[in-house]
């Protein structure tokens, strides 16, 4: 069982949350929020996204949803209090709801599966852009292979994939990526969107562009779409 968090520590991760823009409290020794999304559905990805990581934690929020609203509270109770667990989940979910809320609306009469590639490849670079290497992670399938934009061969599964992102992030260049094209095909279980990109990091020579173009294909039947292949290389330089 994780320790208690000193009060120091509680009050350094309400601030860090509340400065991403979440309206998280702290009261009776748990940590609280509630979001409105733009349905029901999109509610109801949310609270999917979050079952994931709650499951691999093994640490379950208490939670209510009514029709586009959903309320957390989240303690250890194990422990009589506030720990390591729920800062990270809390964290997660705060990540997960911007990630949900900067993507495209979706039609109310659609159907949760129904989840557009174009979506799909907005939650991608909203992960991307603000660094959540285990949101990111979790857009791949176990057995993903992707081949990254400087890379010099395929990355097999999650793990690798994870360690790829990780030297990204870890390289202080802060590389963010806007859209410049998109294509996109989609079946019952099948999405697949093809486009170009940009890339833009800092270096001590100033900021850098890069035009790349790419291809993502998930794979997925009930709103848990992950991605099966990713390839991403630099656009070649017209002549």
């Amino acid at each position: 069982m994780p320790p208690l968090l000193s009060s120091h520590a509680i009050e350094s991760a309400l601030k860090h949350l509340q400065q991403t823009g979440g309206t998280w409290n702290h009261e009776d020794k748990a940590l609280t929020s509630a979001w409105s999304f733009q349905n029901f559905q999109q509610a109801f990805i949310f609270m999917s996204l979050c079952a994931d990581h709650a499951e691999r934690l093994n640490h379950h929020p208490e939670w209510s949803n009514t029709d586009n609203r959903v309320s957390v509270r989240l303690t250890t109770h194990d422990a009589g209090g506030l720990t390591a667990l729920d800062v990270e989940l809390a964290q997660t979910m705060q990540a997960l709801a911007e990630n949900l809320s900067n993507a495209p609306a979706a039609d109310s009469g659609t159907h949760i599966a129904n989840t557009g590639a174009e979506q799909l490849v907005q939650q991608w670079m909203s992960a991307f852009n603000q660094e959540q290497l285990q949101i990111i992670s979790d857009c791949y399938a176990q057995d993903a292979l992707l081949w990254g934009t400087h890379a010099l061969q395929w990355i097999h599964g999650r793990d690798g994939v994870t360690q790829y992102f990780k030297s990204v992030f870890d390289s202080g260049r802060r590389v963010r990526v806007s859209l410049t094209g998109l294509q996109s095909w989609q079946a019952f279980d099948c999405r697949i969107a093809h486009g170009s990109y940009r890339f833009e990091s800092r270096t001590e020579q100033g900021t850098q562009r890069q035009d790349a173009r790419f291809s993502f294909v998930w794979r997925g039947s009930t709103g848990a779409w992950r991605l099966q292949s990713h390839h991403s290389s630099v656009m070649p330089i017209q002549a």
